[in-house]
């Protein structure tokens, strides 16, 4: 599939099965695992306290946008709850999708960026301020470019001008390395790539 932007209003909105939330998902692979997808990346509307969805089989990445933001308590297989708190935005962190997750909200609503892949597929992602500088990356079977804030180029043997809100998927590009800048001061993208392990 060629490189693409997805605009907020492409968003598939859906409400949570437990009626805590809704998902926007912003682009995903389908597959025939028990997920639905190989990868999906999505916001989330947290607007109660309650348990996570499991998604077996999957790694899991979700990321503070706005809010006071939330605890989660998670429950793997053998060992003890561990409690995290998540109330910086913009920092991701990673988790076991079958892992029994509850979330406490610390004060009000929260909205949050997740990545879910097939455990098959390592998720590699950071933070990237494009104030005065530009980003070389390393080739992915895929790229999923987030504008947080700002407008955003990436350069894959074309341009493709990414603004604030707006998703670039990088697909099948031969495994290009693409090219990373800020098109105004003090961009910030949250770039994510998934190879296979």
């Amino acid at each position: 599939m060629p490189a693409r932007i997805v605009s907020p209003a492409q968003h598939r909105v859906m409400p949570w099965r437990n009626g805590g939330g809704t998902t926007a998902e912003i682009a995903s692979e389908p597959s025939d695992g028990p997920a639905g997808f190989r990868w999906r990346l999505s916001l989330a509307e947290v607007a109660s306290e309650g348990p996570f969805s499991a998604f077996p089989g999957c790694s899991r990445t979700i990321m503070l946008l706005s809010g006071r933001g939330m605890e989660l308590t998670i429950s793997e297989a053998g060992a003890a709850p561990n409690t995290v708190r998540l109330d910086r935005p913009h920092q991701p962190f990673d988790f076991d999708g079958e892992a029994a997750t509850t979330c406490r909200l610390i004060d009000g609503p929260v909205r949050d960026l997740n990545v879910i892949a097939d455990r098959a597929l390592q998720i590699d992602h950071r933070v990237v301020a494009l104030d005065d500088a530009d980003a070389m990356l390393e080739p992915a079977t895929v790229w999923l470019f987030h504008v947080l804030r700002g407008t955003a180029v990436i350069d894959i043997g074309r341009h493709l001008a990414v603004t604030e809100g707006e998703t670039a998927i990088v697909e099948d590009e031969d495994d290009r390395a693409p090219h990373l800048r800020g098109a105004e001061a003090d961009s910030l993208v949250y770039a994510v790539a998934l190879r296979p392990r």
